[in-house]
């Protein structure tokens, strides 16, 4: 499993809390190394930790 943080815009995405003046979003993926291509992802919070 990889994970890697997104950076968004907290005045449009207040939702996304990351740091105080921050947003973001952690995208949580399992690559299919055979194929290259991810077999499973998931999309949560920037703060949660999964």
């Amino acid at each position: 499993m990889d994970s890697t943080i997104i950076p968004l815009s907290l005045s449009l995405f207040d939702w996304a809390k990351f740091r105080t003046s921050k947003g973001a979003i952690k995208l949580h993926a399992v690559l299919d190394y055979d194929s290259g291509l991810p077999s499973y992802a998931c999309i949560s919070e920037g703060k949660s930790t999964m």
